[in-house]
């Protein structure tokens, strides 16, 4: 016979999931991923970072991702924004202007 792992729930109540909601959206805000502050809650409360996830995807009040397309343009404007400090760097340099 093998052993099996027995895996333990905890029970939630309803102001403790929406709670854990509104704190994470709130490490959002400040700056952290999504992932990390699904982490640092469900560790917090003891349950697993899926469902905390779970959680705030429900509740639709995580903000919409954006699409490859606005990911892309976002790029190449740093990447053109990159490229004009650049030059105007070098530019600067070339003629003793301190930045």
């Amino acid at each position: 016979m093998t052993d099996r792992i027995r895996k333990i729930y905890t029970i939630v109540d309803d102001a403790t999931r929406e709670d854990a909601i509104a704190t994470v959206l709130n490490l959002i805000d400040k700056g952290d991923s999504f992932t990390a502050a699904c982490r640092a809650v469900s560790a917090q409360i003891d349950v697993s970072f899926s469902a905390v996830r779970t959680w705030v995807n429900d509740s639709g009040q995580r903000a919409q991702q954006p699409t490859w397309e606005e990911v892309e343009r976002l790029r190449m404007e740093l990447a053109a924004a990159t490229e004009l400090y650049r030059r105007a760097s070098a530019r600067n340099l070339r003629s003793g202007v301190a930045e």
